[in-house]
């Protein structure tokens, strides 16, 4: 365990090299809060659509908003860049997991972007549109176990994805079609209650779901409480089933790199 919380500790201060960078993320959530708050605006007014107000939108921006910026699937980038500067070998030779590395190494680039990024993203926000907090502590806790699933599931996916580049080297068609799976199906494009009732089935037959819609739902206290332990218990049962994939693809992409190099 202290291997891995090396790693982790690492991978945060590496980020503080960045320190610039921090600014222009602060400036480019709150410009992505900022104009989806004005089209919300514009279409519901002083109104509201299926029960949703633009008050439940502004909270609702923010809070996709935000747990978009500690997703995990950029670990996409990180594998495959390894794999193509050779750099890979050196990390499979280290007496540690190799997925475990991984989901270590953007766990320290989550608690960076939490403390330096996410924090002054929802204080400035909050102070220019305001927001709502959940009131239940049952919500509280759901809301904090939701955040876990989707940190799980969108490394899980990242990591599969990173994974097909043993194959073919390259991620950038896999990689662009998945990005734009999550931002349709996980709501950050346009929340699941203003789905037809076919997308909206399909939405819940996916996992993306859970990489936005559901934590920023069970924060809202949009989902009833007798349907937050089925939800959760199926955020669980996807995060088991892309691990059991993941370690199937994983044994047979390292006999692949093995015979890629030798």
């Amino acid at each position: 365990m202290r291997s891995y919380s090396e790693i982790t500790k690492k991978a945060f201060f590496r980020n503080t090299a960045y320190r610039s960078e921090v600014w222009l993320r602060i400036f480019g959530n709150i410009s992505i809060v900022f104009i989806q708050v004005s089209i919300w605006t514009a279409l519901l007014g002083t109104g509201s659509l299926n029960g949703i107000n633009i008050e439940t939108m502004i909270t609702y921006s923010l809070i996709n908003t935000s747990v978009s910026m500690i997703l995990m699937n950029k670990v996409i980038y990180v594998v495959d860049d390894k794999l193509k500067t050779g750099n890979i070998t050196l990390d499979l030779l280290k007496p540690i997991n190799y997925p475990l590395l991984l989901f270590w190494d953007q766990l320290g680039n989550v608690i960076f972007q939490v403390i330096f990024t996410v924090v002054p993203t929802i204080l400035i926000t909050w102070f220019l549109f305001g927001l709502t907090f959940p009131t239940n502590p049952y919500f509280i806790v759901a809301f904090i176990i939701s955040l876990f699933l989707a940190l799980v599931i969108s490394f899980l996916i990242g990591y599969l994805v990173a994974l097909v580049s043993f194959w073919f080297l390259t991620t950038f068609a896999l990689d662009w079609m998945v990005t734009a799976l999550i931002t349709v199906f996980s709501g950050s494009f346009l929340p699941l209650w203003f789905f037809s009732d076919g997308w909206k089935f399909v939405a819940e037959m996916l996992p993306f779901q859970f990489l936005g819609f559901i934590p920023a739902a069970i924060y809202m206290e949009k989902i009833n409480i007798d349907e937050i332990v089925w939800i959760i218990g199926k955020g669980t049962m996807w995060a088991l089933m892309l691990w059991f994939v993941a370690q199937l693809l994983w044994w047979r992409a390292i006999r692949r790199l093995v015979i890629q190099g030798g």
